[in-house]
């Protein structure tokens, strides 16, 4: 028998926190690990190394006539948005494939206008873009959840391990081991890490009939990895772990954050039928992606910084309000169909005067900025960069990108850089080689546009950049002109500028 292994001895861990918590804090803020775990160096927990992540939370605040506890513990209305805000600020929306909710097993569905969990999840998935269809409220949609979460059991192996956040009852993962195990996909269950920290989640039956988290284990051959962290509610003090009980004082952080996204978050604590700022499931993961057990509102507050940029790393921060979870699967739809590809300027391998910038104004939370002089008459080897454009679909694309120009300068100026595509065909007013110059003209925000201009030929005219066959080709820069900001490289085609510029919600 497998049992649910603690990394600590919780009750030691009770006592040491407070300690812990102030020596942590000063250790993560003299080593500047905010900056680190902007910069990608965190240190992760568990062998975790960038793999797939599963959720499931309870938080179910519709009354369970069932049960002698009606509802469940509310402390998952502000747990879920602060878990999807741990993930959302390090970029890492594409490895959550699964989010179950209320998923208190034969509990009823309550009226949307109340389901606190989905007021929560439908804000995140609007702020932050996660994709709508890995999210499942177990009360109305259990047949859909349990057959998803399935899947992403049977498809791990020693290569693509899935590890699992376990913040709700075990009845429902329990059920899903148990389809995993009948159908014959057992041997994948040795790949699955199950996170937990609480002894309510892994043995609270809300029926006679329903099991354990340890019954799942067992259904599994003993194949399930588990392991069970320190309780993260640190009642105790208030300025330790995640749960500062009715004191809300450590949080007003959030309350008073520069960021609308960020107070939404404070808001959603606030939601706890039972008043208390409590949402000590995050810790899990947390733990799990930062490699500290010891979590607090003050290391939270530096983790965060300066806001989560509202959008997809991969897709597009579309501005909030009517319309914008159109938008978000239109543009979806066409990345998938292969008639988009975005490329972040960020990701570009920077050298020379280039540099990358922090902003929560930029698409992925970054752009890049030209600080170098003025390179007007020809390309400076020692100011050029490069990545990778990976393309599925042939053929071909319209070159545009989102720049912008510091409010101060003139209206000509810090608007360009050198461009060239050396693996693809490059064609303006007819086939052109080599680099150009590459513009636009935005101030305020970052715009979409982009023209070439052959200094040679003496004309203006779109760039469109032909790729023969799927594959990985090159995109270059070079320094051009001082004080340019670049946030993303949008190609496309079979589609005008105008559907392009609906897709991000421009021009409405």
């Amino acid at each position: 028998m497998k049992v649910c292994s603690l990394t600590r001895d919780r009750f030691r861990i009770m006592k040491q926190s407070r300690l812990l918590a102030t020596v942590t804090l000063a250790v993560f803020l003299l080593a500047g690990l905010a900056t680190s775990i902007a910069a990608g160096t965190y240190t992760h927990s568990w062998g975790y190394d960038g793999n797939r992540i599963a959720i499931s939370a309870d938080g179910n605040s519709a009354p369970d006539d069932g049960h002698r506890w009606k509802k469940g513990d509310p402390d998952d209305w502000g747990a879920t948005p602060a878990t999807l805000a741990i993930i959302a600020k390090l970029k890492m929306q594409n490895m959550l494939v699964h989010y179950s909710y209320n998923n208190f097993i034969e509990a009823p569905a309550g009226p949307d206008s109340e389901n606190q969990m989905k007021i929560g999840v439908d804000g995140a998935l609007e702020r932050w873009g996660f994709d709508e269809n890995r999210f499942f409220d177990v009360t109305k949609q259990l047949a859909e959840a349990k057959e998803h979460l399935k899947k992403e059991l049977a498809r791990s192996t020693a290569e693509d391990p899935l590890y699992f956040i376990h913040m709700g009852p075990a009845e429902f993962f329990y059920q899903v081991v148990k389809d995993t195990v009948d159908q014959g996909d057992a041997s994948a269950l040795k790949h699955v890490y199950i996170v937990s920290h609480s002894g309510y989640n892994d043995n609270h039956l809300r029926r006679d009939s329903h099991h354990t988290l340890q019954q799942a284990i067992d259904y599994s051959g003993g194949r399930l990895n588990c392991k069970r962290i320190g309780d993260q509610n640190g009642k105790h003090d208030p300025n330790a772990l995640w749960n500062s009980e009715r004191d809300f004082s450590p949080w007003y952080w959030l309350r008073d954050h520069q960021q609308p996204s960020m107070r939404w978050l404070y808001r959603r604590m606030q939601a706890n039928a039972k008043g208390v700022a409590d949402i000590s499931d995050a810790g899990m993961l947390y733990w799990l992606l930062l490699g500290d057990e010891n979590g607090s509102p003050a290391k939270f507050n530096a983790f965060i910084g300066d806001g989560i940029p509202e959008s997809r790393h991969l897709v597009e921060d579309l501005k909030s309000g009517k319309g914008s979870k159109a938008q978000s699967k239109a543009l979806i739809e066409a990345i998938n169909s292969g008639q988009l590809i975005l490329i972040e300027a960020e990701d570009f391998s920077l050298r020379g005067k280039w540099r990358k910038v922090e902003s929560v104004d930029a698409s992925g939370g970054a752009y890049i900025e030209y600080g170098g002089p003025n390179k007007y008459r020809a390309v400076d080897e020692e100011q050029t960069i490069e990545l990778s454009v990976k393309v599925v679909e042939p053929g071909s694309y319209t070159v545009k990108w989102f720049m912008r120009q510091p409010s101060e300068v003139e209206g000509d100026k810090a608007n360009d850089a050198w461009i060239n595509f050396p693996d693809a065909v490059q064609k303006a007013k007819g086939q052109v080689t080599g680099f150009h110059k590459f513009y636009g003209r935005s101030k305020g925000g970052f715009g979409l546009n982009g023209v070439l201009e052959s200094i040679q030929l003496h004309y203006h005219s779109w760039l469109n950049v032909t790729f023969a066959q799927p594959g990985v080709y090159r995109l270059q820069l070079s320094g051009r002109s001082n004080l340019l900001q670049i946030d993303r490289f949008v190609l496309y085609r079979e589609m005008d500028f105008k559907e392009v510029q609906s897709l991000f919600g421009i021009g409405e």
